[in-house]
């Protein structure tokens, strides 16, 4: 009997929510239109939160497996700032490249280092030539051009599709050999074979000794190693003499990549002849440090995002608001009547509460669904750059969505609850 009498009041609740919802359902299934326009603002503002949300949460995850494909233990120096393929600022353009010779230099005076790899970038465009790949009938003026040293793809953890990479031999002979990514190889001999065929490039015949696996990260569907021909950076000095810009990857030993980065940090200013009082004229960078900087980005737009749906999601609480007003009054004689046969003021509250509620959480469901239909269109026509809502984003928008229906709602549930019985029945 006690434990009856304890649940009593827990199924009166329930019995109280239950008939609550079925009247606040009735009364928006009796007026569709007019609840469709209260809840457009919310389903804007829900749409823009979370695609959004989906489109930084996927890219994110794309960068971040772009960069740690490059290797977790590395350090990045280039003697600028930024992207190594974007032009330089008018503050790093006086900078000195930096030289493919510092690598030996930093891995035998660096007792954290374990290797040094050297990316020398060749300029695929300049003022007299594009430089062009070309196998038979086949052509890619889209190529990437860089001379890399032999232990290059090791440093960085390349994986081969076909064939090898380079060897130490192969670069002091300065072979005509070069490692295509898997792009270039399609582009140039479709499905069938590419090792140990010939192409030109920019005129001189080369031989593919390997075929890199297709990349697994991208950024915005693409993966510009996958467009990369890399020759030795002997041949790639010898045949393009106007190449300048290095990158050194300094992988470090196991555990102790802050210690090697200073290290190659001291050592490079050694090089270069900076001064104590002087700030390096090089930079240096992990992956986790790029990703950091990224996040920090998106973090930035998503608030802006934020800041653009409140106002969609303001006005569809005006919205409901003003519906919620005219329901108020348009059933004045009706809470009259629940009010005089018994019901409590509460009951009534709530009753206009779970209306509201309603209102918008439908609102948030329809922004979430059409969210994520657009988001699954975007990974149908682009499989690299997926935008299907995280959960987190789902769950932010639902709740966000019945959040502003509750605040929206709670001045004319309050009105409701609050009329005089005999008033409200004498009401026209």
């Amino acid at each position: 009997m006690a434990l009856h009498a304890a649940q009593s009041p827990l199924a009166a609740l329930l019995s109280s929510i239950r008939e609550a919802a079925r009247l606040a359902w009735d009364s928006l299934r009796s007026q569709p239109a007019r609840s469709g326009l209260a809840i457009a603002g919310v389903v804007i503002g829900i749409v823009t939160v979370v695609l959004v949300a989906s489109v930084l949460v996927g890219l994110r995850n794309s960068v971040a497996q772009l960069f740690r494909e490059l290797g977790t233990d590395n350090i990045f120096a280039f003697h600028r700032n930024g992207d190594p393929y974007t032009p330089a600022s008018d503050r790093d353009a006086l900078r000195r490249p930096l030289l493919p010779a510092f690598a030996e230099t930093i891995e035998r005076l660096g007792p954290s280092v374990r290797d040094v790899g050297v990316q020398l970038l060749v300029p695929a465009v300049t003022a007299t030539r594009t430089i062009t790949a070309r196998a038979g009938g086949n052509e890619s003026d889209s190529v990437l051009l860089e001379g890399v040293s032999s232990n290059f793809f090791d440093v960085t953890g390349a994986e081969f599709a076909a064939g090898r990479p380079f060897s130490d031999a192969e670069n002091r002979v300065v072979a005509p050999v070069a490692v295509i990514g898997a792009n270039v190889a399609t582009a140039l001999f479709g499905p069938g074979e590419a090792v140990g065929k010939p192409f030109l490039l920019g005129g001189e015949r080369y031989f593919v000794v390997g075929v890199l696996a297709k990349r697994k990260g991208t950024f915005f569907g693409e993966n510009r190693n996958d467009n990369v021909v890399s020759l030795p950076v002997a041949t790639a000095k010898r045949r393009f003499p106007e190449a300048e810009n290095t990158v050194l990857y300094i992988r470090a030993r196991a555990g102790v990549r802050e210690r090697a980065r200073d290290e190659a940090e001291t050592i490079l200013r050694l090089l270069r002849g900076v001064r104590r009082d002087e700030e390096s004229d090089f930079n240096l960078s992990t992956s986790d440090q790029i990703i950091a900087q990224f996040d920090k980005l998106g973090a930035q737009i998503f608030l802006a995002t934020v800041g653009l749906a409140a106002v969609s999601l303001i006005i569809g609480g005006i919205g409901i608001a003003n519906v919620m007003v005219m329901s108020v009054t348009e059933r004045t004689r009706e809470i009259g009547v629940r009010l005089a046969i018994g019901a409590k003021r509460r009951e009534v509250l709530r009753q206009f509460l779970f209306e509201a509620a309603m209102l918008s959480g439908a609102g948030g469901v329809a922004g979430v669904v059409t969210a994520t239909v657009l988001g699954l269109i975007a990974t149908a026509l682009a499989p690299g750059f997926p935008a299907v809502p995280p959960l987190w984003a789902v769950s932010a928008g639902l709740a966000t969505s019945i959040g502003v229906g509750v605040i929206a709602g709670y001045w004319p549930a309050r009105r409701a609850s609050a009329l005089d019985p005999v008033e409200a029945l004498r009401y026209e």
